[in-house]
């Protein structure tokens, strides 16, 4: 006979994954201490305008890339993996943006994309295999081209 879970030890276990933050910065935000440097992404060669890539990998496997500028701010943010990332912690105050975009009408229910001077985000996916990035046009250096946030 399977033993059961109590049901406020499962209310207490599914409360406490609530207040859980993975550890990665928001857009528009200071760039996240705990992550690791992988690159440093060159706009052109003649600026010194740079900006350095984090990573961060979740618990359910999603990479999780930050784009920083000079001044430790998120401008970008990209993931890839098995699963979606919580958005609105990704987004930050950028999330409501996003969520209240006008939603032309597609056959395709598996991405979902906003493109404005201030902010862009492409999310797409099916079960087990998510990507997207999410970038501030205005905060990328001069030059710099936004297909290498990925």
């Amino acid at each position: 006979m399977p033993k059961t879970i109590s049901p406020l030890l499962l209310t207490l276990f599914c409360t406490s994954l609530l207040f859980v933050k993975p550890a990665m910065a928001e857009l528009g935000g200071l760039a996240n201490k705990e992550a690791t440097q992988i690159q440093e992404l060159s706009p052109i060669v003649a600026t010194e305008q740079h900006l350095k890539v984090f990573q961060t990998k979740l618990p359910s496997g999603t990479q999780i890339k930050e784009f920083v500028n000079a001044e430790n701010v998120v401008v970008g943010v990209s993931w890839q993996g098995p699963t979606l990332p919580n958005l609105k912690s990704l987004l930050g105050e950028h999330f409501d943006k996003f969520v209240n975009r006008p939603v032309a009408h597609s056959a395709n229910h598996r991405s979902a994309e906003l493109t404005t001077d201030e902010l862009v985000v492409q999310s797409h996916g099916q079960m087990r295999n998510f990507a997207g990035k999410a970038y501030l046009p205005k905060l990328l250096p001069t030059g710099f081209n936004p297909d290498q946030i990925n």
